[in-house]
């Protein structure tokens, strides 16, 4: 009977995907309006994450930030969105967009009308992408740049907790094709990344089961 559950088991998670989420970005120490700050009409931002956060690698499947806390009336509307992902050698950002991109080439992983729901509270996970062309490699640290042109209305600005130190930093520019931007040194964005994953090659199958002959 031990032997059956056992097989079972191992049948259950080989070549299954597995989704693993990591809290990253370090710890929450004030709410932030980057990078949906509705009194401006534009927005170029870039936020960077330490692979020693994440630690997994497989496809991005979801980011998530932490929501703090509103200012106005939501929900709020961007428009012209558009977010990329970017493995990124760096472990401090600069103020030169490009170059926080390390020598890589961004991926465009979504772009259209991005909402800010009402009725959030404060520490909610809220979705900023689910990726479906995204595989982290576990090696490099992970950059999300997020742009936008044209605030719909709504909250004036939607604030998500930011760590204060020991982080890449977090730079933004006041508009969406601007080359160079403000950077906060060592700021870090909170957020939720899960990776999917597969644990066991479908090979292993039948190397599991001869353990029983």
């Amino acid at each position: 009977m031990k032997k059956v559950l056992i097989l079972l088991c191992a049948a259950f998670i080989v070549g299954g995907a597995i989704a693993a989420e990591h809290i990253v970005g370090g710890t929450g120490y004030t709410g932030n309006t980057l990078p949906w700050w509705g009194s401006y009409t534009a927005m170029r931002f870039q936020c960077c994450w330490f692979k020693s956060e994440i630690n997994e690698s497989g496809a991005v499947t979801k980011i998530e930030y932490q929501f703090h806390s509103y200012s106005g009336t939501p929900p709020s509307t961007f428009n012209n969105v558009k977010m990329y992902l970017c493995h990124t050698n760096l472990s401090a950002l600069t103020s030169t967009f490009a170059t926080n991109y390390g020598g890589n080439t961004p991926v465009l992983v979504w772009s259209g009308t991005y909402v800010i729901p009402s009725g959030l509270s404060q520490n909610d996970w809220v979705i900023q992408v689910q990726p479906t062309n995204f595989t982290y490699n576990n090696v490099d640290n992970l950059l999300m740049e997020v742009t936008w042109e044209g605030f719909g209305g709504g909250a004036a600005a939607d604030y998500f907790w930011r760590s204060n130190a020991s982080q890449p930093g977090r730079v933004y520019a006041t508009s969406a094709t601007a080359t160079t931007g403000t950077l906060y040194a060592g700021q870090g964005e909170v957020a939720r990344v899960t990776i999917n994953y597969t644990a066991v090659q479908p090979s292993s199958l039948g190397r599991i089961k001869t353990l029983f002959k």
